[in-house]
Order: C-alpha cells, then sequence, then structure tokens
C-alpha cells in the first residue's frame, strides 16, 4: 500500500517474458518488475492470460511468489523446481516484512514478522525455536503473526495491514474479464502506445487519483498491446488509457520500463 494510504495493483499478461529466451534473462525481467513494485508498494500483482500467446504464469507466479518471501521462509515454502533457478541471483527486495534474525529475548510485544505454521500449533519466524500460536492451524501456511504476550511468548495471526508497513504483494493468476471487472480497484488506468498523449491528462488524471481509494495499472505484452489483447472496447472499460511514452525513441517500450514510470506517475500525482 502506498504511503498515501491507497490499494495499489499492476495487471501483467502471462506472456510479459516472450521476449527474453533463456531461462536467466527472464528471471532477470521478473525481478525488475519484483523491485519495481515494492519500491512503490504494489499490494496485488495479477497475471492474466493471453489467449494468443505461449503464457508462462507459472514461472511468473513462483519467482515473483519467492522474491517476495522473507529469506528464512524460502527453503519452507519452495521445494526445487527449475522456474526458480536463477531466483537467487536476483536483488532482494528489502522490505519491511523482510525481518532480520534476532534472538528470542529481544522480540517484543505487538512485533510481527511472517511465518509458516507447524502442525503442532507452533510457527516458524526465522528464530532459534517456532513461537506457539493463539490459535492452531494446519501445517505449511504462510502467516503474518503479532507478539500478544512476551511471558508466555505467545503470538496471534493478523492482517498484513496491521503490520502498519508496506508487508508485500500477493500474486494473483486471473483472465481479462476477471481484471477488468476487479471491483477492488476503483480506478484503472491502462497504458498502451495508442492512447491519450500524458500531457494532456495530467489534470483529469491527478483529480481521479485524489478521489481514488484503489489503483489498478493495466499492460499489455512486448508483442501484443492492451487493444490487441481485450479490443477497443478497453476505452470503455478503464478510466484512462495512457500513452506514457509519446515522444519515445526506441521501437519498443519494455513491459518493466512502463511498469515503473506507471508506478512513479501515480506517486508523483497522488501527492
Amino acid at each position: 500500500m502506498t504511503l498515501l494510504g491507497k490499494k495499489l495493483g499492476i495487471a501483467i499478461p502471462d506472456t510479459v517474458l516472450e521476449e527474453r529466451g533463456s531461462p536467466r534473462e527472464k528471471a532477470v525481467k521478473l525481478g525488475s518488475i519484483a523491485r519495481a513494485c515494492a519500491i512503490y508498494g504494489v499490494d496485488t500483482i495479477e497475471v492474466y492470460r493471453d489467449t494468443k500467446g505461449g503464457g508462462e504464469s507459472g514461472m511468473i507466479r513462483k519467482v515473483l511468489e519467492y522474491l517476495e518471501t522473507p529469506q528464512y521462509l524460502r527453503k519452507r515454502s519452495f521445494p526445487m523446481d527449475s522456474a526458480l533457478q536463477y531466483a537467487g541471483i536476483l536483488p532482494p527486495l528489502k522490505i519491511p516484512s523482510h525481518k532480520s534474525r534476532v534472538s528470542l529475548d529481544q522480540l517484543r510485544g505487538g512485533d510481527v514478522r511472517e511465518g509458516v505454521t507447524n502442525a503442532d500449533g507452533t510457527v516458524d519466524v526465522g528464530l532459534e525455536k517456532p513461537l506457539t500460536m493463539k490459535e492452531r492451524m494446519d501445517g505449511n501456511k504462510r502467516v503474518t503473526v503479532r507478539v500478544a504476550t512476551e511471558t508466555p511468548m505467545m503470538v496471534e495471526i493478523v492482517g498484513r495491514e496491521d503490520a502498519k508497513a508496506y508487508w508485500g504483494y500477493v500474486v494473483e493468476t486471473k483472465t481479462v474479464e476477471e481484471v477488468l471487472g476487479d471491483r477492488r480497484f476503483g480506478l484503472k488506468i491502462a497504458t498502451s502506445r495508442y492512447g491519450e498523449p500524458l500531457r494532456s491528462q495530467i489534470d483529469p488524471l491527478r483529480g481521479a487519483l485524489a478521489e481514488a481509494g484503489s489503483v489498478l495499472l493495466l499492460f499489455g505484452s512486448p508483442s501484443r498491446g492492451l487493444f490487441d489483447i481485450i479490443g477497443k472496447s478497453l476505452v470503455d472499460r478503464v478510466d484512462f488509457v495512457l500513452n506514457l511514452f509519446v515522444e519515445q525513441h526506441v521501437e519498443t517500450v519494455r513491459t518493466e520500463e512502463a511498469i515503473s514510470a506507471a508506478l512513479c506517475l501515480v506517486d508523483v500525482l497522488s501527492v
């Protein structure tokens, strides 16, 4: 969530990696997307199916979720997988939920950490031993917990919003129709080289952002823009269709570049 309290999401196609040939190059691109999302406080990454392409939603989701997961939970949360063979070379997100290891006596009431549940009613939060939970859950569930009592040391499950800091993003797989109909986002902004020039939309966009409590940014694939994927009806199904790079001097703008530019735009105009 942004510093101004807006729920922020992006929607990318499952063909976003199509121009990257090697698994290493694909991982690096996903690392760039994850870093941009972390910098600007993206809450939700929606990966939608492009029906006319060979999508890689499995790899996209695994790498993005791996990077969002605190390092101390990754071995438990992600078994060996070819999709993650280059994830280790990617830059860490270093978001507030990626806590450093501390000793148990350094924990204080109200501290919030990410954990994975154990079947015995405890939760692994990356310390020398697991902590007891107030409520029992099945094992191997990713949870956010808060220290409820120090003596005895006991934690309770809470929502991410209880952390009072940016706690990472959630990755979801959807259809295009589900993205366009997602009512969690009051303002939807599509990006396209065939959209309205950004400079002509600054004032109405600033006004819309001031009123919106939630924003979703939509992006196309390297070979197929949103008008190709959705059709002419795109203009009627979102609030804005923007050309962010009216005077671009390159043949194509990469998706990760468009994501960074769009998130920066939302950040600046929301002030």
